[in-house]
């Protein structure tokens, strides 16, 4: 090869991962709620038994409500970071899958942890799923702001303005598994402040426009 000529840099386009990645999001939110599962009651039992027992899931339902919108917000944000880049290459393609291992593991430790939420264990299983999925996030992420030119050649980088909203959800993911070591169940609820932190980041950003987007 002349030593003047660039080397072929190998580009993929972006339109398969995309559509695998919605997938798997797809699925892993679908399969959430399969995990909700009511003991057989016998029809004879049912109108007394019954809202006993819908009122003893309370904490798996919680844990529902809470992985489905935080795979909706991780859903999100991998859309707004791939909508950066025309072309992913072979690391950006490991990168994503990696991620979605962890999307796809979700729906398990929403499972164990709702089912033993007064044991830590289970509840820093989901915790750390979701500290690994948030940074792999940030990962790629960092990948394609610092490889803009061979990913984005068109498209300019906007990764610096996301940095705030970035650290968001791993920051308070950390504090959960803090919280978990005083409180087990307490630990669910630091997730609910995650939308009021956004906020505030985007009002710092942009105090005349302080309109919450997630990405």
């Amino acid at each position: 090869m002349n030593p003047d000529e660039e080397p072929v840099i190998e580009r993929i386009g972006k339109s398969r991962l995309e559509s695998l990645s919605d997938g798997i999001f797809a699925f892993a939110m679908t399969l959430l709620v399969i995990s909700l599962v009511v003991p057989e009651i016998p029809d004879s039992q049912a109108p007394d038994v019954l809202p006993g027992t819908l009122a003893s899931m309370y904490p798996e339902f919680m844990l529902f409500v809470i992985s489905f919108f935080i795979l909706s917000g991780f859903w999100i944000s991998h859309h707004h970071i791939l909508e950066q880049v025309g072309y992913v290459d072979p690391i950006l393609v490991r990168i994503n899958i990696l991620l979605l291992f962890f999307i796809v593991f979700i729906p398990f430790t929403t499972s164990i942890s709702g089912d033993y939420t007064n044991v830590l264990e289970a509840v820093l299983f989901f915790h750390f799923n979701l500290l690994a999925a948030s940074l792999t996030l940030i990962a790629m992420r960092w990948y394609i702001n610092r490889h803009s030119a061979t990913l984005a050649p068109e498209i300019r980088s906007s990764g610096k303005s996301n940095i705030g909203r970035s650290v968001v959800m791993p920051g308070m993911i950390l504090v959960a598994i803090g919280v978990s070591f005083i409180d087990t169940g307490s630990s669910m609820w630091c997730y609910a402040l995650i939308p009021l932190l956004l906020f505030l980041v985007d009002h710092i950003r942009h105090p005349k426009d302080a309109t919450p987007r997630e990405g």
